[in-house]
């Protein structure tokens, strides 16, 4: 009877094994529980690699790969000049070619351990690209670890066993509406693990949903004509922290461009780990606070991490004014201050106006 053996025991058992590099430069070793000669890497994946870089590295990119193997994906990768590139390996043969492949490629950072020891690392990735063996860590760990690691709408790719495109398994449960599928044809000698003439690639666009809701706390809030401070001199605007409930901010609705004066119930602040740059600093906002935008010619309420360039802010003189850029930081080394105010009427900020969050939001 053929011993049963688990994913650990197979991690465990290929670690310990002797490599075998092939004329042609494949990788196999030994299973001593299958006793049979099992391939790790073999030369017919490249067109797989090479479009796995194609699909999710640009220029400027900071790049998690997990598994060097042969470094078909590495030279793939390093030829679409990322701003860095870390490698992870964790067999102690492949352990020195990834050495002499990072001290010829400066942008690369090799990394003698697995891709769960960068979990506590600060920093987040554009794209991490998941091509390990026997990893007993990868089914209950990677998804986890892709909500940690990866910057919102960050590239996360991996290698497709299944064969298919359905196995929700092996798509991580992730939702297939952020899940795109590249086809590659590929023609493989008889092996054990892949023996189809077309590859899917899976490709996840990361949702990484930001964590708090509000406006940043340096933002100005408009008050309505006709404010005074203590002094009795005239002020326009307050510190969007230091709204109380007796400030008497400027409100309006787009539709009917009246401002009007109302007073806040309170106002509340928060950390928030991601938040969205409308127009490189016109406006700060964390991606689920809401907004109005004139779209197509309509003046409707979405979501932040909803608007595009190209939609249009109303502004407190009856003007408006158009988004032209739109930037997203929810790196780990930038934690946010943010604040919103618990009002029933939208209220200008830094002279934009902002959908009201409602007074028990």
């Amino acid at each position: 009877m053929a011993k049963y053996e688990t994913p650990s025991d197979t991690q465990r058992n290929y670690h310990a094994a002797q490599l075998t590099f092939e004329a042609n430069g494949d990788i196999t070793w030994i299973n001593p529980i299958a006793q049979e000669k099992w391939e790790v890497m073999m030369g017919w994946e490249r067109p797989i690699m090479e479009k796995m870089a194609e699909v999710c590295v640009n220029e400027g990119d900071h790049v998690l790969e997990c598994g060097f193997g042969m470094g078909i994906l590495a030279t793939a990768v390093q030829a679409r000049k990322p701003a860095s590139h870390t490698i992870c390996e964790t067999h102690p043969q492949l352990q020195p070619k990834l050495a002499e492949f990072a001290s010829n490629n400066p942008t690369v950072r090799a990394v003698n351990d697995r891709w769960l020891s960068l979990l506590d690392e600060r920093g987040r990735y554009d794209v991490i690209l998941m091509d390990t063996y026997a990893d007993a860590d990868l089914h209950p760990r990677f998804a986890y670890f892709v909500k940690r690691k990866t910057k919102h709408n960050g590239k996360v790719s991996w290698w497709n066993w299944s064969g298919g495109k359905t196995d929700p398994w092996m798509k991580f449960y992730w939702p297939d509406e952020h899940i795109v599928f590249h086809d590659v044809n590929i023609n493989p000698p008889e092996n054990q693990y892949y023996n189809r003439s077309v590859y899917h690639l899976p490709v996840y666009t990361a949702q990484i949903p930001s964590k708090g809701f509000g406006i940043l706390s340096s933002s100005v809030v408009q008050l309505s004509d006709g404010v005074t401070d203590h002094a009795g001199d005239p002020i326009s605007t307050l510190p969007i922290t230091r709204v109380h409930n007796e400030s008497v901010v400027s409100c309006a609705d787009p539709a009917n461009p009246t401002l009007t004066d109302q007073t806040p119930v309170r106002g509340v602040t928060m950390d928030s780990r991601g938040i969205y740059d409308i127009n490189n600093g016109l406006l700060k906002v964390t991606g689920t606070h809401p907004m109005i935008v004139k779209r197509n010619g309509v003046w409707a309420e979405y979501k932040m991490n909803e608007l595009v360039v190209g939609d249009m802010l109303y502004k407190r003189d009856n003007t408006e004014v158009e988004i032209t850029s739109i930037d997203f930081d929810d790196s780990d080394d930038n934690k946010y201050v943010v604040s919103r105010l618990l009002i029933d009427h939208n209220y200008f900020v830094n002279d934009i106006l902002i959908k009201e969050g409602g007074s028990s939001a």
